[in-house]
């Protein structure tokens, strides 16, 4: 049958410095309602490395099985994630991006080190907690890339940046500073592309060939892009956490065709960006999974939010008549989100 892989981003008690909060965030309150939820329903927890070994060699794998995915490497991953799931003795995987993990620091307190706070919520983790994620066995890290940036992939202007805007945008920011990038959220004003630049049509860095002003880049110049990321991972895995990386989480969630094999020649077992939903006749090299988020109803209910999930992952077994209580769930969303609106200003997502 088919298996859910639950994609999850921030897990926080205070995502505001993220400018797209709104759509990738899930309080601490409603992770731990999700998993109860999970366990109530009788799901088996998979690793995700486990889960692909399985698919490739054509092993069943356990009814009513879930994978757990956290995207991105957010420090909130180390200060709550972590702790929740070793509470609940699950494990997860979670995807970086190499140019935002912190520099090594001491080891920020977590809501189990000490739970009465405060706790530092912005930003990324850091490789010295990484590894002890990693070794305390809750969480595997895997590669998402190197910068999560984007390319133009044409000659039509979409926007342009304005002071409202650049941080909703911050990947042109980040395409254009090579380099270190945890702090980017620190910063008061853009710094690589100045307020009034045009934003161009784009994709995903490893998913689509560049456009470069007059064309779109040679095929082997992409080729060879995609190739310098997925190595800088492998080499910066073997040095850092001194493991060989097995999963791939492309930026976005976008790829090709191109980028798969390059990926297979590489070594990881599997990556992710496929539409499908995980079924035993499927590539078992192609990982499909489900955005999970929070306030399913437009404010947060936990009881809402077990519902919805439960909801989510029946759906996606394939028990479609839940898709009527998604539906449902959605309307009264969408209702309490425009009513909001009009007061919300430039903070509503």
């Amino acid at each position: 049958g088919a298996t859910p892989v639950l994609t999850y981003h921030s897990v926080s008690a205070d995502p505001a410095w993220l400018p797209w909060a709104g759509e990738t965030a899930v309080s601490p309150e409603t992770f731990e309602r999700h998993l109860v939820t999970l366990r109530r329903m009788g799901c088996v927890v998979l690793d995700t490395v486990e889960f692909c070994r399985l698919r490739r060699a054509g092993a069943p794998v356990p009814p009513n099985a879930v994978i757990l995915h956290l995207d991105d490497g957010y420090l909130d991953a180390w200060v709550a994630a972590e702790p929740i799931l070793r509470r609940h003795r699950v494990r997860a995987t979670l995807f970086v991006s190499l140019d935002f993990v912190e520099p090594d620091c001491p080891p920020r307190t977590t809501i189990e080190s000490d739970p009465a706070g405060p706790h530092r919520w912005d930003g990324y983790a850091s490789w010295r907690e990484l590894r002890a994620m990693q070794a305390r066995g809750a969480i595997d890290v895997q590669p998402h890339g190197v910068d999560h940036a984007r390319v133009p992939t044409g000659p039509r202007i979409e926007t342009r940046l304005t002071r409202r805007n650049w941080r909703r945008l911050a990947w042109v920011q980040w395409a254009a500073s090579p380099g270190p990038k945890h702090d980017w959220h620190l910063r008061p004003e853009a710094w690589a592309v100045p307020i009034g630049a045009p934003v161009p049509e784009s994709g995903g860095a490893l998913a689509a060939r560049a456009w470069t002003g007059t064309g779109l880049e040679p095929a082997d110049a992409y080729l060879a892009r995609v190739r310098r990321d997925l190595g800088a991972c492998v080499a910066a895995f073997e040095r850092e956490l001194v493991t060989r990386p097995a999963i791939f989480c492309w930026p976005q969630n976008l790829t090709s065709a191109a980028a798969r094999a390059i990926a297979a020649e590489e070594g990881f077992l599997a990556t992710t960006g496929g539409g499908g939903e995980n079924r035993p006749e499927e590539d078992p090299a192609v990982i499909s999974r489900l955005h999970v988020g929070d306030r399913a109803l437009g404010f947060r209910w936990p009881w809402a939010e077990g519902v919805a999930l439960r909801a989510a992952v029946r759906c996606f077994q394939g028990e479609l008549a839940w898709g009527f209580v998604l539906a449902s769930m959605a309307a009264v969303r969408r209702a309490v989100t425009a009513a909001r609106r009009p007061w919300a200003g430039e903070a509503t997502p």
